[in-house]
């Protein structure tokens, strides 16, 4: 893969993708086989898929309908950051450039052997590049935490006074429970610390019965990256610990793992740790977004308001494409009609 300056890739730094290719975490051996189309100075990522795993945009539906009708779905061409339900470009570099990699990237995709291209996490104007191109855009939602505040006593000043209340339990229950939380970032981030990391990402991925696409190799390596981890410890004993990616104006929450002997001892210690702690550390930082995953309505009513989520999907064979776009018509109106009913939800005084 070629080097790209560090702006070019907003939200980490340009060797994440180089490190999931160097440590084994995309490749034949996990169905996420790298063939990025590039030119002297831009860069779409792309992965031809075997299996919708790591997406966080789900298209199961679409493969079960292939499935039904002897068609194979599978393999596809895919535009996304592996494993990471991040709203990051999925075009880096020269704006100019952006659709000619496009149409190079839809004609390498009618050619080949693949039942359909989609771009995972867009942002507007790759939407309206992609529409042109024929695609039809997918909403979802996520929720994300909009930071307007000087301290985080301020932020509960704003919330209704049982969510204050109840915010207020949470965080004092993890005070008085002999845990001490500490924040590693690249200077103070070291070689155990990230060992006991992918141990707790091991422990998550055995609960959840997913696959472990993350290898010990590339956890060593977040040094290198913008990388926060929030740890419990005990006694200087990690308890839990949750995994950040940063960049000047947006923290992004992925991982968190927790000893399963611990689980029951501290039942607010992942509200701690993936949502109060990054809250506190983008108040603190002035960063002004804080995406913290995929999926949760109990983000909701601690200050995470819901947001629209794009995606562009594009499939082969005419036919199937009809029955998809209504599909995908119908799954937009509900994510809007959601999103409204949702809002009637956050906790805030004057929403």
């Amino acid at each position: 893969m070629q080097t790209l300056d560090k702006k070019i890739i907003k939200w980490v730094n340009p060797s994440f993708l180089e490190s999931l290719e160097t440590h084994n975490c995309v490749g034949e051996n996990t169905g996420w086989v790298p063939h990025h189309f590039k030119t002297k100075d831009a860069l779409l990522p792309t992965y031809i898929k075997f299996h919708s795993y790591g997406e966080y945009i789900f298209d199961w539906a679409w493969a079960q309908f292939y499935q039904n009708n002897n068609l194979n779905y599978y393999p596809k061409l895919l535009h996304a950051i592996p494993f990471t339900p991040v709203n990051a470009p999925k075009f880096f570099g020269n704006p100019q450039e952006f659709e000619k990699l496009a149409k190079e990237s839809f004609h390498f995709y009618q050619e080949h052997n693949l039942s359909s291209e989609h771009y995972l996490f867009i942002n507007d104007n790759e939407q309206k590049l992609l529409e042109s191109l024929g695609f039809t855009t997918k909403l979802t939602h996520q929720y994300h935490f909009y930071n307007e505040y000087e301290s985080f006593d301020e932020f509960l000043s704003l919330l209704k006074k049982s969510r204050r209340k109840n915010i207020k339990k949470e965080r004092r229950t993890i005070a008085e429970s002999g845990l001490m939380i500490k924040r590693y970032t690249k200077d103070k981030i070291t070689s155990d610390i990230l060992e006991n990391l992918y141990l707790f990402y091991m422990t998550t991925i055995s609960k959840k019965g997913s696959y472990p696409y993350l290898t010990r190799e590339f956890f060593l390596s977040l040094k290198e990256q913008n990388t926060l981890i929030i740890s419990a410890e005990k006694e200087d004993d990690p308890i839990a610990m949750a995994l950040f990616f940063f960049c000047d104006d947006v923290l992004y929450g992925r991982n968190w793992g927790i000893k399963p002997e611990a689980e029951n001892d501290y039942p607010y210690l992942h509200f701690e740790l993936c949502y109060y702690q990054g809250i506190e550390y983008c108040i603190e930082k002035n960063l002004s977004l804080f995406e913290a995953g995929a999926q949760g309505e109990h983000k909701l009513t601690r200050g995470f308001t819901p947001v629209i989520i794009k995606s562009a999907h594009h499939i082969k064979i005419p036919q199937c494409y009809d029955i998809i776009k209504k599909d995908i018509e119908q799954q937009n109106l509900q994510t809007k009609r959601d999103i409204e009913a949702l809002r009637e939800f956050l906790p805030f005084k004057n929403q």
